[in-house]
């Protein structure tokens, strides 16, 4: 999924304190961080295809409300 210059796209729609990276695991699949730079719970909906979470071992599907707790890490690879 590419979104050329990343100027529009689902990352936009995140609370003003969450911020996304996106990278590729050794396993070449997409992995998803999503970090919460604030002392409060932030609540986003994961804009990208199935996976799981890295951290949980949950799984996290596409549009899934995710809740991040304050100062709080999301790791999520795609299926």
């Amino acid at each position: 999924m590419s979104y050329g210059a990343g100027l529009t796209g689902p990352d936009q729609q995140l609370p003003e304190k969450v911020r996304v990276k996106h990278g590729t695991g050794s396993s070449g699949k997409m992995i998803h961080y999503y970090f919460n730079y604030s002392g409060s719970d932030q609540k986003l909906a994961y804009a990208y295809a199935a996976g799981s979470d890295l951290l949980s071992g949950s799984s996290v599907n596409q549009l899934q409300q995710i809740t991040l707790g304050p100062w709080d890490v999301a790791i999520i690879e795609e299926r």
